[in-house]
């Protein structure tokens, strides 16, 4: 189980990770009363900016993982944010009605499934007609990286890949595919795009290599790369080392490409 965060750290967690930046090209379709799924929200800091974006509405949050819900939760109760509900549930298999949400968002998700089909299927099942859904996946084809020496965070992605493919973590390049799961999925609109998401102020530059190199040590990242075969401990308490330095270089510069969909059943 998490250790529950404490209130400063959620709300630090949702200015790294916030609806305004996250969500921001739903945003404009939704009315203050609509309702709104967040499927896949993990820790629900997207989940908490939405609800407070529609104040006459309600913000259900779902994801497998029961404990990252918690603090959520927690926050919501302690500013009085009544209209976020938070609950376990499998993407797969919705407890929701047909037609249940105005609304439906889908972050940082698709990429993570073998059967990715299969959740568009069902936000489609739970979208009101004229309604609609929103999700993005990470495409590391256009990632820019910047800087007097980028050799080590570079192979720290190529090694991210790498071991998302031979674990079946993720699909790297999952953002490009988006567009075809919509249509396939019989969406009768589908308007698919692409936005950076940057870091280049000495604070963005300096929390997110900092953050890198705190991966390139975390016990279970380190762990299923050596046992994958493919990086040494060595090589990435080396990688450490090279986040930690490209942080301090002035010209350093960090961009990776969120590809997005909007989709109207």
């Amino acid at each position: 189980m998490e250790t529950p965060q404490s209130d400063s750290h959620f709300e630090a967690a949702i200015e790294a990770r916030s609806a305004e930046v996250y969500a921001d090209f739903l945003l404009p379709h939704l009315r203050p009363d609509a309702t709104i799924l967040d499927c896949g929200c993990g820790k629900g800091t997207i989940a908490t900016g939405l609800a407070q974006t529609v104040p006459a509405g309600r913000v259900v949050a779902v994801d497998l993982e029961a404990d990252s819900l918690a603090d959520a939760r927690r926050h919501a109760g302690s500013i009085g944010l009544a209209n976020l509900a938070c609950t376990a549930a499998d993407g797969r298999q919705l407890p929701f009605p047909e037609a249940a949400f105005d609304a439906v968002l889908c972050h940082s998700m698709l990429e993570t499934l073998d059967d990715p089909a299969i959740v568009v299927a069902e936000l489609r099942r739970v979208t009101k007609r004229g309604g609609v859904v929103g999700a993005a996946s990470v495409d590391y084809g256009g990632l820019i990286l910047a800087g007097g020496k980028t050799a080590g965070p570079k192979r720290f992605y190529q090694i991210r890949q790498h071991l998302w493919r031979a674990a079946g973590i993720a699909k790297p390049n999952m953002g490009r595919r988006l567009r075809g799961l919509f249509q396939e999925a019989g969406f009768g609109r589908v308007e698919a795009f692409a936005d950076y998401i940057s870091y280049g102020t000495p604070d963005r530059v300096a929390a997110f290599a900092r953050d890198r190199a705190e991966e390139c040590g975390d016990q279970d990242f380190f762990a299923a790369v050596i046992r994958h075969g493919i990086a040494s401990a060595e090589e990435l308490t080396h990688l450490a080392a090279c986040w930690e330095e490209w942080g301090e270089d002035p010209g350093a510069f960090f961009a990776f490409a969120w590809c997005r969909v909007l989709a109207w059943p």
